[in-house]
């Protein structure tokens, strides 16, 4: 058995083996070249047995030559993949199951049926250019390119992408390489391995990358308070990579601002965990606020597209205006285009950011230990305290009057996102059914902010109209008033809510 420990990137078309190549020249690295024709089959059983225990099974074809492969259940970390896995050479393309250790089966896998029961699935057929690098500190990395497809029945789906393996020495040696890859290629972390995308082709779903989006973080009480942060940067690293996979498969501003929405819940961490982080670590927040920065046109440019489609809530009624039609897509062409948005998510800079946060992570877990029962006393704690002071100022803020205005409701818009955001990370540890009903009214008046800011956009571009007609401009004040009275019901009962965090957790 060995354990790939590898990373693995996407990396755009057009790249080449010889501009890899050119870039280890550049930079004095030695290494070793070959390329190599691979076919590979992968099976599993109809009712899909192997996928259920988070297996992968495989037959290699390589100039003749033939090897099974199992890979058993590992981790997926910011693009670390680290798996189990056994390779057994064999006569043809037909895997024989009984080759392999007894020890990996599961006690409900009964090995005779499922040798019985194989189908192969989908296959994959690339070509792959390997380097072979020894650092001056003996670390051994092979650097694999891989360009093919993917095939099952009439699906399919191309593979460009590049896997660094660490062969031996030290993870810090993959990352180096890493490194210096990102500073001369468009490239960006791979979350789902072949395999993953050979499945989602056999059940018809080539461009379905959507995760479960990261509601809550710490929901045990037996984390320590730096183990719950472990925790988070973990999640919220993979949702971000998720999101990142969807927006480039849709190019839809909605699963863009869900990029943006990963970022500030990852960088919310770094203020809630502030004392407990070391300065250079801190320094990794700066970086989160200059990408969530980079975004922050996203949430406009959403209330713009939804006011400018045909099939938006309030089209019908701008219909009665085509120069303000004409003005809302006017400022719409001003967002930066699908091209410079893929040249972002794939730049060095954004890359470098998310292997960060992969090592830090790294580190963190490998020298934090659990604290036990105080760990339970002490993460409850904090989690009270920060709730209780993130939730008291926009409180503070939101008793100040009974009605608010609609530009005092979108004053409020980040103070309550920050206090959502708290939740995010903290509320999962209390009780699931106070707790919702907490928050409900509080992401009510999240979404109905929301709605404001488009009926304001609508109302900023009426006043540059030179003749606005006056039964558009009667419709918005109308829908602002009613919003307004609604919100301000709900705000009301939003603040009497009474406290679930000091229930007992």
């Amino acid at each position: 058995m060995t354990t790939e420990i590898e990373l693995k990137y996407l990396v755009l078309p057009g790249m080449s083996a010889e501009k890899i190549s050119q870039i280890f020249k550049q930079n004095n690295i030695k290494f070793s070249y070959q390329e190599k024709q691979l076919e590979n089959t992968y099976f599993d059983t109809p009712e899909l047995n192997f996928r259920q225990y988070d297996m992968g099974l495989r037959v290699r074809c390589s100039n003749g030559h033939y090897e099974q492969t199992i890979k058993t259940a590992g981790q997926v970390v910011g693009g670390l993949h680290s798996r189990p896995e056994y390779n057994i050479d064999i006569e043809s393309n037909s895997p024989i199951l009984s080759l392999f250790p007894d020890k990996i089966w599961h006690e409900k896998q009964h090995v005779a049926d499922l040798q019985h029961d194989l189908i192969a699935l989908f296959t994959t057929d690339f070509s792959r250019s390997i380097w072979l690098i020894t650092d001056e500190n003996e670390n051994k990395i092979e650097i694999a390119f891989d360009q093919g497809s993917i095939s099952s029945g009439d699906n399919r789906e191309e593979i460009c992408e590049i896997e660094l393996e660490l062969v031996s020495g030290k993870q810090e040696a993959l990352f180096c390489i890493a490194e210096l890859l990102f500073e001369q290629l468009a490239m960006r972390p791979g979350i789902e391995s072949k395999a993953a995308r050979g499945y989602a082709l056999f059940h018809g779903k080539p461009k379905n990358i959507q995760n479960n989006t990261v509601l809550f973080i710490c929901d045990s009480t037996t984390n320590s308070i730096e183990n719950a942060f472990n925790l988070g940067l973990n999640l919220a690293l993979t949702d971000l990579q998720h999101n990142i996979a969807q927006y480039l498969s849709s190019e839809l501003l909605t699963d863009l601002a869900n990029i943006k929405a990963s970022l500030a819940v990852l960088r919310h961490g770094f203020w809630l965990f502030e004392s407990y982080l070391s300065s250079e670590e801190l320094l990794v927040r700066n970086e989160l606020s200059h990408f969530v920065h980079l975004l922050s046109w996203v949430d406009n440019a959403v209330n713009l597209q939804e006011l400018t489609n045909k099939t938006g809530n309030y089209r019908k009624k701008l219909n009665y205006s085509e120069q303000l039609i004409e003005q809302l897509k006017i400022a719409k062409r001003r967002f930066p285009s699908k091209g410079d948005i893929s040249e972002f998510l794939h730049s060095s800079r954004f890359n470098q950011l998310q292997l960060t946060i992969l090592k830090m992570y790294l580190v963190r877990v490998k020298t934090s230990n659990e604290a036990g029962i105080s760990a339970r006393n002490q993460l409850v704690k904090f989690s009270r305290e920060r709730i209780e002071f993130s939730l008291g100022e926009v409180s503070q803020e939101m008793k100040s009057a009974v009605s608010f205005t609609c530009e005092q409701y979108i004053a409020q818009s980040k103070l309550l996102y920050r206090s959502l955001l708290t939740g995010t990370w903290l509320s999962g540890i209390f009780n699931h059914e106070l707790r919702d009903k907490f928050r409900r009214p509080w992401l009510d008046l999240q979404h109905g902010i929301s709605e404001l800011q488009s009926l304001w956009i609508i109302q900023q571009q009426l006043e540059k109209l030179s003749e606005p007609p006056q039964k558009l401009v009667q419709w918005q004040s109308g829908k602002v008033d009613g919003l307004l009275t609604a919100l301000d019901n709900t705000k009301a009962m939003a603040i009497a809510m009474p406290p679930y965090w000091l229930e007992p957790a």
